[in-house]
């Protein structure tokens, strides 16, 4: 939790030894750690060793570093040094201050300088210090004082810094209410049906008090009536620090809060000191005795509840331990970790749209309440009474906008070439009067996306014209990729029914019009004139009729569109999935504009029957949020297998036309395990230790060997054969 020890006093006082004793060394930053780590011990003028002091400046700047990188999590944080200088300790303010961390001062200076000083003498070589520097430091001590901020307190009593729990057998009833994300006309109808609030009975909120939802200022304007009573606890949830950056005039890391929560606070005039104290008096948990039973509640979820709350790190408090979608798993391990009277109560996650109850012991108060789902409440009585309490939200907007939708513009096709050529991290060549633009290879490293970047893929322009040829998709993501890709996101924005289908392991290809030469015009994402744009035609003459070829081009030119393909090819480009033939798959029939749009599925499915060509499978529909999750938790396994055979994984697709991409484990794993072959036919060294499976480590192994006694001479290049002839071994093995 959001706690700074500092230990004073000079060297030789038994700070370290206390900080062993007290199992507080893995909290603990250390100067002479870091001084060593600086620099090896140095020689005296007598011959002996010290730690080398010239170091200090990076010492200290690195002790401040790794601080603030510990509170960003809200670890409990030691830091084991002499604190002699109030200047040194205010540093520390400052951070304590941005962090909303309660900082101690563990005094050892009343410890006889003697005692000190003989203490000292015993020390090891390197940790020993002169006399004079203990004098010095008593000397500081005595006019250097701890800052009135820091709460200072002796050796024996640090008992006063850990959470304990409270004891609110004095009320009548508690209730836990749930995440509220500006909906505040749910959370008023709770306190309606309820009577309102009375001074008797006790309130813990579990935290995401505003964004998503459209009463933020409403909610806002509640809490900030209600923080100080003595009855009410609210707890801090992850949306909170958007609420924190927005109050302190910074700008939010979350777009969705600027474009919406932050315009409705500002209308409604909504005081930002007030909210900075309002942020200042929310808790990072609740923990508290009731009639004989512990409760605990924080927003995120833990799996067991520690001896010393105060040592686990507020992020986990807020965000919970594990995934997004280990919900089940930590109910179940926090069940098993505690005692019969020990529950716990939390919000912030429920992918699967669980009930309320997630086991004996513990509850789940997410319900989706910010895209009309409900609010859900707990409330507990004396004698172990648990009543569930939800409330159907009404008053909620549509689904938030999905970035991993495929883009839209309202820009001529000039001012989009004019973009894309001033744009560093797009390439463009020129074949004629056509050019293609396509995102380089520092835009895919570096994750630079944008409009601009995942628009040029596959776009081709023929520039005196100012129109587009032929284009593929918008560069689009994997579940988990991207922040909006990210299961948590994808859930209060995909737009029901969601369809997946079968994602094919090929190259892409483009097939569309070209009026300046009455022809199908056949490329790849990139080149017309490259190696692959080739194999494309080949197995197009394979797969597809002249007379098919001749509808298609009738086709691109009639309806201005281009068709995208799957290109398989099992001897010229071999990828992770095996196939046993050439294959063609028709994906999409794609208008050429610069905003996405194209065929539906029937349609699509219609074309391709014409011209005799495959498409792509519908493998599954999905009305649900619930329905879907079940799928990925299934699909997501590593036995996973589609019709019985290994797959690449799917494409989802939603109503509203957001794509996402899911990869399989089979897939990702011969993905590595391809990536490693290449290494080692590079001569590169790959530590084997890093391999997570047994089977990883058992094809290290094999390919290993193959280099090491020469025979890799005679494997193949492909990792398709490659694993076919490790199979062989390991089943002769």
């Amino acid at each position: 939790m959001r706690v700074l020890l500092l230990m004073r006093g000079a060297p030789g006082c038994e700070k370290s030894y206390r900080i062993e004793r007290q199992g507080l060394k893995p909290y603990s930053l250390c100067p002479d750690e870091l001084r060593l780590l600086c620099g090896s011990p140095s020689l005296t003028v007598s011959g002996g060793e010290s730690i080398d002091p010239a170091n200090e400046n990076a010492v200290w700047k690195t002790l401040l570093d790794l601080l603030e990188q510990r509170m960003k999590n809200g670890d409990l944080t030691v830091i084991d040094a002499t604190n002699s200088k109030t200047a040194e300790m205010r540093k520390y303010l400052d951070l304590c201050e941005k962090y909303k961390y309660r900082a101690y001062c563990v005094d050892f200076t009343d410890v006889a300088i003697e005692t000190a000083k003989d203490q000292n003498r015993r020390r090891s070589g390197i940790k020993r210090v002169p006399d004079r520097v203990i004098d010095r430091m008593y000397s500081r001590f005595a006019s250097e004082k701890v800052p009135s901020k820091i709460t200072v307190i002796k050796p024996n009593e640090l008992e006063k810094i850990w959470l304990k729990k409270i004891d609110l057998s004095k009320y009548k009833r508690i209730h836990h209410i749930g995440d509220i994300h500006g909906c505040y006309s749910a959370l008023k109808e709770y306190f309606d049906r309820n009577g309102g609030i009375h001074d008797d009975e006790y309130y813990i909120f579990t935290g995401d008090y505003c964004d998503r939802g459209i009463e933020n200022s409403e909610t806002l304007n509640f809490l900030l009536s209600v923080y100080e009573l003595p009855n009410f606890c609210l707890l801090e949830g992850n949306h909170e620090k958007y609420l924190w950056h927005w109050a302190n005039g910074e700008e939010s890391p979350s777009k969705m809060f600027d474009l919406t929560t932050k315009v409705e606070l500002e209308n409604a005039g909504i005081d930002k000191k007030a909210v900075q104290k309002l942020y200042r008096r929310l808790r990072q948990c609740a923990y508290y005795e009731y009639f004989g039973s512990t409760y605990f509640v924080c927003h995120g979820g833990l799996s067991k509840l520690p001896d010393c709350v105060t040592k686990i790190p507020t992020r986990q408090l807020i965000e919970g331990v594990g995934n997004f979608n280990d919900v089940e798993t930590v109910a179940r391990s926090f069940t098993k970790n505690t005692p019969y009277n020990v529950y716990q109560i939390f919000g912030h996650r429920n992918p699967k749209f669980l009930p309320m109850q997630l086991s004996e012991r513990v509850f789940d108060l997410d319900c989706g309440i910010e895209f009309g789902g409900n609010l859900r409440a707990l409330q507990v009585e004396p004698g172990g009474v648990h009543t569930e309490a939800e409330i159907k939200n009404n008053v909620f907007a549509k689904k938030r906008p999905a970035a991993a939708k495929q883009s839209q513009t309202s820009e001529t096709v000039g001012e989009a070439i004019e973009k894309l050529r001033k744009n560093r991290y797009i390439i463009e060549k020129q074949f004629g009067s056509i050019s293609s633009f396509n995102f380089t290879d520092s835009a895919f490293i570096g994750k630079v996306w944008n409009s601009q970047t995942e628009k040029a893929r596959g776009l081709y322009v023929n520039i005196p014209k100012q129109k587009i040829v032929a284009r593929a998709y918008d560069k689009f993501f994997n579940i988990n990729e991207r922040p909006e890709t990210q299961l948590d996101y994808l859930r209060d924005s995909l737009s029901f029914p969601v369809n997946a289908y079968v994602k094919e392991n090929g190259f892409l290809g483009i097939a569309s019009y070209n009026e300046e030469t009455d022809s199908l015009f056949i490329t790849t994402k990139s080149n017309p004139e490259g190696k692959f744009a080739e194999l494309l035609r080949n197995i197009m003459k394979e797969k597809v009729s002249e007379e098919s070829l001749e509808a298609m081009k009738e086709l691109s030119r009639d309806n201005g569109i281009s068709f995208v393909f799957e290109c398989i090819d099992i001897k010229n480009d071999t990828h992770i999935i095996e196939y046993p033939e050439n294959r063609l798959y028709l994906l999409d029939a794609i208008y050429n504009g610069l905003t996405f749009k194209k065929f539906g599925y029937e349609k699509l499915c219609e074309t391709a029957n014409r011209l005799g060509i495959t498409p792509k499978e519908k493998a599954f529909t999905f009305d649900s949020w619930a329905e879907f999750y079940r799928w990925y938790l299934c699909v997501t396994k590593d036995d996973y297998l589609y019709n019985g055979g290994n797959i690449e994984g799917f494409v989802l697709e939603d109503q509203n036309g957001t794509m996402v991409k899911l990869k399989l484990s089979y897939y990702n794993f011969w993905k590595q395990m391809r990536a490693l072959a290449l290494s080692l036919k590079k001569g590169e060294i790959t530590d084997s230790s890093a391999l997570s499976s047994p089977l990883a480590k058992e094809f290290y192994a094999w390919i290993s060997s193959s280099y090491e006694n020469g025979s890799h001479k005679s494997l193949p290049e492909d990792i398709c054969s490659l694993r076919r002839m490790f199979f062989e071994h390991f089943t002769v093995s």
